[in-house]
């Protein structure tokens, strides 16, 4: 059954995108045999034994096994302690048989769990220890889980492998990577499981969102509740918080009464700036109309001697892959105290998971980023849309509209599924894919007869043919 749900959970979430995709899937791992007998042939520590703060790694029972996400028996579990460091942190994936990486598996999928989140991942590809910030997007790929506590898929594009003819040999993961921080990070269990190679892009089990737009203004709280999962200013000593807008000569510019203060401190990279992360993926560039990220951003005090401060955009899809504004953007210092629109089209990535904004990037004489110095930050009225051009009056909203399938509530009663809400239809299916029951629907609250335990997948559309799944489990 394990196999056939993460087959189904894939072919739902294409599914939701209006359009029928074959998934091929290769397993690489699952914990349900001994090791040595998966193309996974052996997980172990870049170091052997591994370093003190690794209390335990190795093949366990599922604890936190989750039905409609994974139900296996068996996970690979790491127990880190507390204050551990980044360095020899590495799990490493190895494979006795390279793979020859094609467009018919070239996304890498692993589950992954984490009891606290900490700090963030890195997966590396062919190697046992990480890689620098060259082979970023390529051969290396940094992240983190939306959430502690519940399985994530994570999803690698492997593009790089097939344009450059290389097979996929073994993967590194840093677990835990206290890159800047005091090392005071909590002991947590990490698990891995499901393991596989597939054409599909999407994770199992990801939220798509039915939203055609996005516009987050940041000190309206119901607008931060609806688009941001997370949000991580990426290192220890930088700080925000949401503040009565200052600049109120500007308020014909944007009228927000609250927005962010960003505090960048001087120990933080180049790339350590406000990121946020949607409770989903947002489709872009629907319809062949090209999508771009929009952050309206005022800086009311420059360096003297600055003509300009260097203001970067960037937005990462769920896989890895990024785009960014590079040097583009550049903040005048005749625009000292102004709010200024700054845009990136994003249209390349096809769906976007998160974003982050990066301020006063700088280059050494080897035309390398550099860490600038500390300073103070504003911004607010973050949007996704189809106007590439930047905005010069924004006007805060006095609601936030829901998404279009946000008032549309489906849950379990016996044997019973109970759809409640704005859906104009409403459809059953079972685990292998098969239809189990569809009904129209034309009140508030209608039941739909399944009679037999397990975990279903409900789809319920809205009357303009959005789309959302919701597992549901009958026990």
């Amino acid at each position: 059954m394990k196999r056939i749900f993460t087959l189904f959970t894939l072919a739902v979430s294409a599914y939701s995108l209006f359009a029928a995709t074959t998934t091929n899937e290769t397993v690489l791992a699952t914990y349900e045999k001994p090791m040595g007998e998966e193309p996974i042939s052996l997980t172990v520590f870049c170091e052997t034994p591994p370093k003190a703060f690794v209390l335990f790694n190795g093949v366990v029972p599922n604890a936190v096994k989750d039905e409609t996400m994974n139900n296996t028996n068996n996970a690979y579990m790491v127990k880190l302690d507390a204050n551990h460091d980044w360095w020899a942190n590495f799990l490493n994936f190895r494979m006795d048989n390279p793979i020859t990486i094609t467009e018919s598996n070239r996304y890498l999928h692993i589950l992954h769990y984490r009891e606290k989140l900490n700090d963030t991942w890195m997966i590396c590809l062919n190697v046992d220890w990480p890689l620098e910030d060259p082979d970023k997007g390529k051969l290396r790929f940094d992240g983190q889980n939306a959430k502690e506590g519940v399985w994530e898929d994570i999803v690698i594009d492997l593009k790089y492998l097939i344009d450059n003819q290389i097979p996929l040999s073994k993967f590194m993961f840093g677990v835990s990577m206290d890159w800047n921080g005091d090392r005071t990070n909590p002991g947590a269990d990490y698990y891995f499981d499901e393991i596989v190679l597939s054409d599909n892009p999407l994770p199992r089990g990801i939220n798509i969102l039915p939203d055609t737009e996005m516009s987050l203004f940041m000190g309206n709280q119901d607008s931060w509740n609806k688009w941001v999962s997370r949000f991580d200013l990426q290192n220890p000593e930088n700080t925000s918080e949401i503040v009565t807008n200052p600049f109120t000569s500007e308020m014909s510019v944007l009228n927000s009464t609250k927005v962010m203060k960003f505090n960048k401190s001087e120990t933080a990279a180049w790339w350590q700036g406000p990121m946020f992360k949607f409770p989903g993926i947002l489709k872009v560039g629907q319809d062949e109309q090209s999508s771009y990220l929009h952050v309206m951003v005022n800086i009311p005090e420059m360096e003297a001697g600055k003509d300009y401060y260097i203001v970067q955009l960037n937005a990462k899809d769920f896989s890895g892959n990024q785009v960014d504004s590079g040097d583009e953007i550049k903040y005048w210092s005749d625009d000292k105290g102004k709010w200024i629109d700054c845009v990136m089209d994003v249209t390349s990535l096809g769906y976007v998971a998160e974003f982050t904004v990066r301020f006063d990037l700088r280059r050494d004489a080897n035309d390398q980023y550099i860490n600038s110095p500390a300073g103070t930050f504003y911004l607010d009225a973050a949007a996704i849309n189809h106007n590439q051009e930047p905005r010069t009056v924004v006007e805060a909203p006095s609601s936030v509209e829901k998404s279009p399938l946000s008032e549309v509530l489906v849950r379990a009663s016996g044997t019973k599924i109970i759809v409640e809400g704005e859906a104009v239809s409403a459809e059953v299916f079972s685990l292998i894919g098969h239809s189990v029951t569809k009904v129209n629907i034309n009140g508030s609250s209608t039941e739909l007869n399944v009679r037999e335990k397990g975990v279903y997948i409900v789809k319920t559309t809205s009357a303009n043919g959005l789309v959302h799944n919701q597992k549901v489990i009958l026990r």
